[in-house]
């Protein structure tokens, strides 16, 4: 009876995280862009995670007749190697609780706020985890957050700091792995190479910015305007952001700031806003970006995010899979677990980070 009992709740709790797997996704506003843009896949494998970067370009020299060619064989590609993450959530009923709720429709109660109680503990933790560093003191057993390559050192009197982390076995630093820049970067132009791995660290308190107070409330505009600009590294629309998650109190001040400039605001709407188009109602459009605020946004700071130059991989068939239930002969009870096996894989060229590095 109790493998019986356990095969139909086995099954039931498969069906039930499946489909609640689908409105964890569409509940927080990361993993819904992420959804909708094809960015989450299944069933990868292998050790580690590979990917082949390129970093390098041929240049494009004049000719004229008769002139002879040079060819020479290019090293494009650089690769990015990462590890597998984990996570998961577990429950259990004893024998005794069992016993007590033997009934049809106890059982199905019974199952059922072990089901919704633990998909409840995954959406609660998992969407925060694209915002920490994976590769902090701690964080080894983490998937690799935004937090993960954002690390820079300040400059004074720029309106940037300078990246100095590394992600995936590359480093992020300007001139790592070659190449020239004209300008005080990124104003100007230069080689590929030059910050094909590096983040654009914007720093909203620098003495650059033409606010007499180098505060948030008196830069943001600024400092998101400039933020949008010089993160378009890509000649298509593949390099433009698509959103600002701001931490709640930056987003609450830059609205704000709005209101007191009496400024006229274009408001988003379904054919400029990807996430009004997916439900959510607490957005401004600027300058073309959505600008918006989530749980889980470090104080004092924002993110800018293009959905394209990232992806969250599972080794499974689905993001979150049930295990169980299994009977424990020592302790008298069924034991539940939901897991998640994969990491999340970013291009740091294509994101930003606003913070008060000064």
């Amino acid at each position: 009876m109790s493998q019986d009992w356990s095969r139909v709740v086995n099954t039931t709790i498969s069906n039930y995280i499946k489909g609640e797997e689908v409105n964890i996704l569409r509940n927080r506003k990361l993993t819904a862009m992420l959804k909708s843009r094809g960015r989450i896949t299944m069933n990868w494998s292998g050790n580690d995670m590979n990917w082949k970067v390129r970093y390098r370009r041929a240049p494009m020299t004049g000719y004229a007749d008769t002139d002879t060619l040079t060819f020479q064989r290019r090293d494009r590609w650089k690769t990015a190697q990462l590890g597998w993450r984990g996570y998961s959530a577990t429950d259990a009923m004893t024998k005794g609780e069992r016993l007590k709720n033997r009934g049809v429709q106890a059982i199905i109660n019974v199952y059922s706020q072990i089901a919704q109680s633990l998909m409840e503990d995954m959406e609660e933790s998992f969407s925060d985890e694209f915002y920490i560093d994976g590769n902090a003191t701690g964080n080894s057993k983490r998937m690799h957050g935004i937090e993960s390559f954002m690390a820079g050192t300040q400059q004074a009197g720029n309106y940037v700091a300078t990246p100095n982390d590394s992600f995936a076995n590359l480093n992020t630093n300007l001139a790592s792995y070659g190449g020239n820049w004209n300008g005080t970067w990124p104003t100007g132009t230069g080689d590929a190479s030059y910050d094909f791995w590096s983040p654009l660290l914007v720093d909203y308190t620098n003495t650059a910015w033409t606010a007499a107070t180098k505060t948030w409330p008196n830069t943001c505009v600024e400092a998101l305007r400039f933020a949008i600009i010089k993160s378009l590294k890509n000649k298509t629309l593949k390099g433009k952001l698509d959103v600002f998650f701001l931490n709640d109190e930056l987003y609450r001040q830059f609205l704000s700031l709005l209101d007191s400039k009496q400024r006229i605001l274009i408001q988003s709407n379904e054919s400029n806003s990807t996430l009004i188009r997916l439900g959510f109602t607490d957005v401004q459009n600027f300058d073309g970006v959505d600008i918006t605020y989530e749980y889980g946004t470090p104080a004092n700071v924002g993110y800018g995010i293009n959905v394209d130059q990232m992806e969250v991989r599972s080794m499974q068939p689905q993001l979150f899979v049930p295990d169980g239930p299994d009977y424990d002969i020592a302790s008298k009870s069924w034991r539940f677990s939901i897991d998640f096996f994969g990491n999340c894989v970013w291009n740091p060229r294509y994101q930003v980070k606003l913070n008060a590095y000064s």
